[in-house]
């Protein structure tokens, strides 16, 4: 069943989704939170992947897929990943990017975009690039009908954004890219602020729940990033839930 956007109450519950993958011991924990995401938001796959030269070197796993096991078989035996243009895409920007966007240079690429669709791993996908709090970079990929993720593009990345970042957070801490530190203390202002923008209000509609101006807004979602070391308002919002902030 397709939607024209993704329902309101289903944004409301991205706090669960991070709670389930907070709380997953490890990586099995991690597939079954993604099989409850896809269901929840109707999306066909998802595939996460940390990039990070260290964690690459590492035994930890740095990578979890819903594709099938035909298709990692054939990723892997052909090494696709060296020349993958979604990767590529990924690396040379900073914001979402719809597989509709992606120019294929070479006949490798054109050839492994082919055997995405050949493999109906998704009518669409969305590529969301991820930075850590110490720059690690990874990956993850959504995919599935393009009457979702190309018409509701925004929404998708917004609630995708927050998974993703705490996906991150947690494969880094798997591989021991965390120690523990002061937790940091938000103002309530701030704090009111993520809230509102976690349950999909943006700059101007914040303002009027909260009986303050934008720029004050845009001041306060600037200190509580700030805060949260997240270089994003999706990410402050995904460290703020995690830290049962909001």
């Amino acid at each position: 069943m397709y939607f024209e956007k993704i329902p309101s109450d289903t944004l409301k519950t991205n706090d669960d989704f991070i709670k389930d993958i907070v709380n997953s011991k490890n990586i099995e924990d991690i597939k079954l939170s993604a099989d409850k995401i896809k269901k929840d938001t109707n999306v066909e796959n998802i595939t996460y992947a940390m990039l990070s030269g260290s964690v690459l070197e590492s035994k930890i796993p740095n990578i979890f897929t819903t594709y099938s096991e035909e298709w990692q078989n054939l990723y892997h035996k052909n090494n696709f990943i060296k020349d993958d243009p979604t990767v590529k895409a990924a690396f040379h920007r900073a914001l979402p990017t719809g597989w509709n966007e992606i120019k294929c240079e070479t006949s490798r690429e054109k050839r492994i975009m082919s055997a995405f669709r050949e493999y109906e791993l998704g009518e669409a996908g969305l590529i969301l690039p991820l930075r850590g709090l110490r720059g690690e970079f990874g990956i993850l990929t959504i995919t599935g009908p393009s009457k979702n993720l190309v018409d509701n593009r925004s929404q998708y990345a917004r609630l995708f954004s927050q998974v993703g970042t705490c996906l991150h957070e947690w494969f880094a801490q798997q591989a021991g890219l965390r120690t523990v530190t002061e937790i940091p203390k938000l103002s309530l202002r701030e704090t009111q602020c993520l809230a509102l923008y976690a349950e999909g209000y943006m700059g101007q509609k914040v303002a009027e729940k909260l009986k303050i101006s934008e720029a004050a807004v845009r001041l306060y979602l600037t200190s509580a990033r700030h805060k949260l070391l997240s270089q994003t308002t999706c990410g402050a919002v995904a460290t703020a839930i995690r830290l049962g902030f909001i």
